[in-house]
């Protein structure tokens, strides 16, 4: 009730300020409520205050703000250039896959060319990545982003399947080499063909009869060569053959040279394909100094002229 009364008294009150000019020699009073004014007073603090802190709070944040805008900035600044530097290595990484397969290719290319030349079929492997797959995986890996991990584990497993393929290629060649090594298809004397594989008039007998070999006619003492590797399973003189030599050369094929003048192997020797192994001659039942020469394929006797190397 106090403050209530007090304050009822303070508005109940007035200010009286007197106002002399120099011009004028009448005085001017002004009065005001104390209670008003003292009210206004306190509403200019206020006023003033909160104008005060606002500035000053404004002012900071907008110096914060300046910063902050200016860290983005420079954020922004280095996401860019590691994006370009990462679009870059994309770009080299997806040229580099170019590369590979263009490469791939080119050994696939290369390794059906040396497979064909050697005789060989196309493995089962090699025949899962043919052209059109391996296209097929080229487009889908070149319009990846190349560190996707499928994309890269795509890349490796054709790799490794080359790989592979290539492994298996080096041990069909290193078979076919020792099979046409062994593959009597080396002419085994150069010389006159007198007789060919098949029915003919015995020089002999004067009667139609089925001849087994090749009769190869040159000089007494000409060279004779072994038309491929093999051990001689045979060297000595057996009857109307006169002086022979049988060799195995394995994969099925065995051959046989007759009416030789001497023999220069022995049973159990391996020879080479070229070697010379005998000297042409006339022993046995012959007509003249030539070479009767068989080739035996898993036990028929085969002609010789469809196994000889025409290219000799």
């Amino acid at each position: 009730m106090n403050y209530i009364r007090k304050i009822i008294e303070l508005f109940s009150q007035n200010f009286t300020f007197v106002i002399i000019p120099h011009d004028s020699k009448k005085m001017k009073q002004i009065s005001l409520n104390k209670g008003f004014t003292l009210l206004v007073v306190i509403i200019f603090l206020f006023s003033s205050i909160f104008s005060i802190s606002s500035s000053f709070y404004l002012y900071t944040q907008n110096i914060y703000l300046h910063k902050n805008i200016k860290i983005k900035d420079d954020t922004i600044k280095n996401l860019n250039t590691i994006n370009k530097e990462q679009q870059a290595e994309l770009d080299k990484l997806k040229n580099t896959s170019k590369i590979v397969f263009d490469k791939l290719s080119q050994l696939h290319a290369l390794e059906n060319k040396v497979r064909n030349m050697l005789g060989l079929k196309n493995s089962k492997e090699n025949d899962k990545i043919k052209p059109t797959s391996r296209s097929f995986n080229r487009t889908i890996l070149l319009n990846k982003d190349l560190t996707n991990k499928e994309s890269i584990n795509t890349i490796a497993s054709i790799i490794d399947t080359e790989k592979n393929n290539y492994d298996k290629l080096i041990k069909d060649i290193d078979k076919q080499l020792k099979y046409l090594n062994c593959k009597p298809n080396l002419w085994p004397v150069k010389g006159k063909i007198t007789s060919k594989f098949g029915y003919r008039i015995h020089p002999f007998s004067k009667r139609r009869d089925f001849h087994k070999g090749l009769d190869i006619a040159n000089k007494e003492g000409t060279n004779i060569l072994a038309a491929g590797s093999g051990i001689v399973t045979y060297s000595g003189y057996n009857g109307s053959y006169g002086n022979v030599i049988v060799i195995s050369h394995g994969y099925g094929y065995k051959s046989v040279y007759a009416h030789n003048k001497i023999n220069l192997v022995k049973v159990g020797e391996k020879v080479k394909k070229g070697q010379v192994i005998a000297k042409l001659g006339n022993t046995g039942r012959s007509t003249g100094p030539h070479l009767h020469f068989e080739i035996h394929y898993n036990g028929i006797q085969i002609d010789p002229l469809k196994i000889l190397n025409h290219n000799n």
